[in-house]
């Protein structure tokens, strides 16, 4: 595969939802996060990946428990982060969708709590500043948390916030990390605050190119094997466990299989004739034809209807007419 059609490979692949929907669920797993922590939140550059996965990002049990991942043989602890609600939504602003939210706590002696934000963003040029979004999501970050960590003029209570963007799709190919935060300045005189009153807000913004091998920088060579590369899914959990430590669950192992599969699919429709017609059938036909390669995958009954957002009664009657077998 050449690089144009490696290109062209992601691109079709990122336009179909379902693989966009299970991508965002396999980055909400905690050792991933952590890696995503290390590399992006100055606060646990120093910290190993275990402690961050274990210590240090909040998270309880419940969480996991609407299953995402229903196979309880394999589960053993929630291994998933679903923190504060995931819609803000206010009279005059609208509403606002993050991909991921959750607290984490920081290593340092004097511990503080951090609001975190990722994004799962397939394009880098959507044809507005993509950094003034990521401006008015820490925005919303601090501001959603008046009424819930402060109230009334405690603004010392205010927590600090992140939000990480992953851009899948860069203009150049080019991998990189770029962070923006607010700074002090002293323009006359000798005043000066103390750095936690400003350092409120930081935006990282994760730009992953084609190479799996970044010198000096596992997390970008880790999100370019997991989301990029056109590795089998067999090679992308051997890497994932040998190199970066992420022991995945058998259902989550069953959303990388799911994931390579839309893509390659969305790929090969993508280079025949045949493209334009698939990609405008309806609804109802995309999620019937992702059913039936689930089913005959003998995914489990709560993982397609996850997956697919559909109904147990639909699942059941794409199964009957298709002559499947569903396991409940």
């Amino acid at each position: 595969m050449n690089e144009e059609e490696r290109r062209q490979y992601f691109y079709l692949a990122g336009k179909n939802p379902e693989y966009d929907r299970i991508a965002k669920k396999l980055l909400a797993n905690r050792t991933i996060l952590a890696w995503i922590l290390k590399y992006c939140v100055e606060e646990f550059k120093e910290s190993e990946i275990s402690d961050i996965r274990d210590k240090y990002i909040q998270g309880t049990p419940e969480v996991a428990s609407t299953p995402v991942l229903p196979d309880a043989t394999n589960v053993g602890k929630a291994d998933y982060i679903q923190g504060d609600a995931n819609e803000d939504v206010t009279a005059t602003e609208g509403q606002v969708t993050f991909d991921i939210r959750f607290r984490a706590i920081t290593p340092a002696d004097e511990a503080l709590e951090l609001i975190i934000n990722v994004e799962a963003q397939k394009n880098a040029n959507p044809g507005y500043p993509l950094l003034k979004r990521a401006m008015y999501y820490c925005s919303r970050l601090i501001s959603s948390q008046h009424g819930v960590d402060f109230d009334k003029s405690h603004y010392e209570k205010i927590k600090k916030v992140y939000s990480i963007w992953l851009c899948m799709d860069t203009s150049d190919e080019q991998s990189g990390i770029t962070r923006y935060q607010m700074q002090e300045k002293v323009e006359y005189g000798t005043f000066r605050e103390k750095r936690a009153y400003y350092d409120l807000q930081q935006i990282v913004m994760v730009y992953v190119g084609n190479s799996k091998r970044d010198a000096g920088n596992r997390l970008l060579s880790l999100l370019c094997e997991l989301f990029k590369s056109s590795d089998s899914a067999v090679i992308k959990l051997h890497t994932l466990k040998d190199e970066y430590d992420i022991n995945l669950t058998q259902s989550e192992e069953g959303m990388v299989d799911t994931m390579c599969n839309l893509s390659v699919g969305v790929f090969e429709r993508g280079w025949n004739s045949a493209w334009d017609s698939a990609w405008n059938k309806s609804a109802e036909m995309k999620d019937r034809e992702i059913v039936i390669n689930l089913l005959k995958k003998q995914m489990d009954m709560q993982f397609i209807i996850d997956v697919v957002n559909c109904s147990a009664s639909f699942v059941r009657q794409v199964a009957k007419e298709e002559n499947l077998s569903v396991k409940e």
